[in-house]
């Protein structure tokens, strides 16, 4: 790819005029001379001086006694010697940040050492790879020959900014990441297929930027790196092509070789845009730029691990016997499992028992709503015992609930997990947490009015009180129940049924069933708290759509919580309800120590609803059901960040046969963020029989 070469007029004290030309009357050097004299030499001038290039290696090579390469650095200037791991280092500049000339200054810091590493390293490879093909080396020196010039604009630059080089600590990363290379084809899977492929998004990213930030010079200096840099890239691909294995596709290739932690995911820039164009110029086919565009890793932060286990209640309720779920919940579990992932950090993993594919998790990215590191599971849904995340350094397993079958069949992740508690043994003290006749003898202060009941007497006598005092319509609710199912409403003829006959044997092992009055429910709502080392922390407040006798049909996030309400219900819940549910009052303080009592830590939600009173007055319920797990609200929250501000959010679970044909007809902003029309969360083929559906209202 021919590019014109523009020679900036500058000058640097110690350096020769910027211009290549200016080196024409000097003697040609060989590959293997100019790479002695980038590592070797301890002047920033001597290293990035511009020479002629020898197009052999043949002749005299001045040489360079070492033993070893392990721990070797390059030979620098005492003020560029690499920092400490824990040395203070500025952070990338905002957007709104470039305006100013000295941040703009720190961003061309990070830059230069880049660059300068990036010559480092091919002087490397050249000395440590003599015998390879003589076209790959003189590719090589030719590329290392334009990265010296990119440090020599960069440092211009910089001076022009009033910042000096090493004036902020210099990170050995890139170093520490490719030096250990043991053939070339490591060189151009760690260096040109990795680090600099990163650079055709930061290149492109950080030009619009500067252009933007009124720094049209700054910015013509990343665009003409970016030019070089798909050079650059697409000179690593035919080599790597070479080498690779016969029969694997790139990405197959480039995937197997990068030694962990390095992954694919440091191929591509971190907070911009992706480059497919770029890409494409570099010889990058479809099928490898589709893969990238959706691949996540954990760049360097220890990751979490999610995974979506709605049958834990179920499950729960069966301990310590075990539980076989039907079509009905084994169809929620795989059609849903996405859903977890919107807890997640794009460094995290999430576990699935079915691959999404590239197609769908490539919409969610379009629409702001990218999806963390995925790792299949096994038909059973454990995990390999002998797969890259079993011998991982993780930090927590945060499953949607704890489960009495985590243990069994996570097990594998147990060495590697910082926190391993949502792996510890299942208690009759854990099962409880689950339990809401529990829950109720524990909480009945703000869970009433609800009564326990072990016999079928008990429930008459209940029965009996509730009528005293004027309530006709009651629902029997029991211990181990979600999204509605386990109730059954009492009326007339059916009071007479029950008071017949004794409660079920299921019943009873689950410890006895509740019996609530029937309320005329007119908003119900959930509490979102996240409860960690004992305190708890609210997190939101999300209104939730449901029908029947209490089946959860979707969530509403808005904007403001009592935005579009009846004006009584919102002075209602603004004056009455709402304040109760303070992180710092009686309610979340007593939350707190009923679960951490029995070990928990993590989300809690908390369902509640406004009634109204035959006479037409507003009552609050202020717990009707507490959730020791993550919860759809929950997720819809968290979507709710991910969208344009302002805008409010409905998040419905749905059959897949009832989708319409504009639930995924969404529209984002410049920022890529949400902001009309609707997307389908979860992806939906023949076998699915659910979907969830995020609509921007």
């Amino acid at each position: 790819m021919e590019r014109s070469r523009t020679s900036f007029a500058w000058e640097i004290p110690g350096f020769p005029p910027e211009n290549d030309a200016a080196a024409a009357e000097g003697a040609a050097e060989s590959p293997s001379a100019l790479a002695q004299r980038v590592l070797f030499s301890p002047d920033l001038a001597e290293k990035l001086r511009p020479q002629p290039l020898q197009q052999t290696d043949s002749g005299p090579v001045p040489r360079r006694r070492t033993t070893s390469w392990q721990g070797f650095a390059p030979v620098r200037p005492e003020v560029l010697r690499f920092a400490r791991s824990n040395a203070a280092r500025p952070s990338l500049p905002s957007r709104p940040g470039l305006v100013d000339e000295e941040n703009r200054g720190v961003l061309l810091h990070f830059f230069a050492n880049h660059e300068l590493l990036a010559a480092e390293l091919m002087a490397l490879a050249l000395l440590k790879f003599p015998d390879a093909p003589e076209a790959f080396r003189l590719g090589l020196a030719a590329t290392l020959r334009e990265e010296q010039r990119h440090t020599r604009w960069y440092l211009a630059r910089m001076r022009e900014c009033g910042v000096e080089f090493g004036q902020y600590p210099l990170s050995p990363y890139f170093w520490d990441a490719v030096s250990p290379m043991e053939c070339p084809l490591d060189y151009v899977s760690r260096l040109s297929l990795t680090f600099e492929q990163a650079n055709l998004d930061y290149a492109c990213h950080y030009s619009a930027l500067l252009n933007e930030a009124g720094d049209s010079k700054s910015a013509s200096i990343l665009r003409h790196i970016y030019e070089d840099e798909i050079s650059h890239v697409g000179y690593g691909l035919h080599w790597f092509r070479q080498w690779k294995m016969p029969g694997e596709s790139d990405w197959q290739a480039l995937e197997k070789r990068l030694p962990f932690p390095l992954s694919p995911s440091r191929a591509k820039g971190n907070r911009t845009g992706f480059n497919e164009a770029g890409r494409r110029a570099a010889g990058f086919d479809e099928d490898y730029i589709r893969r990238l565009a959706v691949f996540e890793r954990s760049k360097g932060r220890t990751p979490n691990v999610f995974l979506f286990n709605p049958d834990a209640e179920h499950r729960a309720a069966r301990w310590p016997e075990g539980y076989d779920p039907d079509n009905a919940r084994i169809a929620i579990t795989e059609n849903l499992e996405l859903l977890a992932g919107f807890l997640a950090r794009r460094d995290d993993v999430l576990l699935v028992r079915r691959a999404p594919s590239e197609s769908h998790l490539a919409k969610l990215a379009r629409r702001g709503l990218g999806m963390p590191e995925i790792e299949v599971l096994d038909r059973e849904g454990s995990l390999d015992p002998n797969g890259l995340l079993a011998a991982r350094k993780l930090n927590a397993l945060r499953p949607w609930s704890i489960a009495p079958d985590l243990a069994a069949r996570l097990d594998a992740l147990r060495p590697g997990l910082a926190d391993d508690r949502a792996l510890a043994p299942w208690t009759g003290e854990t099962r409880g947490l689950f339990s809401k006749v529990e829950q109720v003898r524990a909480l009945s202060r703000w869970m009433g009015p609800s009564h326990p009941c072990e016999t079928t007497e008990e429930v008459g006598e209940a029965i009996e009180l509730l009528i005293k005092q004027g309530h006709r319509d009651f629902l029997l609710k029991r211990a181990f129940s979600t999204a509605g199912s386990g109730l059954t409403p009492l009326r007339g003829e059916k009071l007479a049924d029950l008071l017949s006959r004794p409660l079920t044997r299921a019943i009873a092992e689950e410890g006895g069933i509740l019996l609530e009055v029937r309320h005329d429910r007119v908003f119900d709502f959930s509490v979102q708290y996240r409860l960690e080392r004992g305190k708890i922390r609210f997190v939101g407040f999300v209104e939730q759509v449901i029908e029947g006798l209490g089946g959860y049909r979707g969530s509403l996030c808005r904007s403001k919580f009592c935005r579009a309400l009846d004006a009584e219900l919102a002075r209602f819940l603004m004056d009455e309800c709402l304040p109760l549910y303070d992180d710092s009052g009686e309610l979340a303080a007593d939350l707190a120590a009923w679960a951490s009592a029995r070990g928990y830590d993590g989300p809690l939600g908390i369902d509640a609803y406004v009634h109204r009173t035959p006479g037409g007055r507003l009552v609050l319920r202020p717990i009707c059901e507490i959730n020791p797990r993550n919860t759809m609200g929950l997720v819809a929250l968290e979507i709710k960040r991910r969208i344009a501000p302002g805008r409010d959010l409905g998040f419905r679970i749905v059959k897949s046969a009832d989708l319409a044909a504009d639930d995924d007809s969404a529209e984002v902003d410049t920022n890529g963020r949400l902001t009309k029309g609707s997307v389908v969360l979860t992806e939906c083929g023949p076998p699915s029989r659910f979907a969830a559906v995020a609509r921007i209202l």
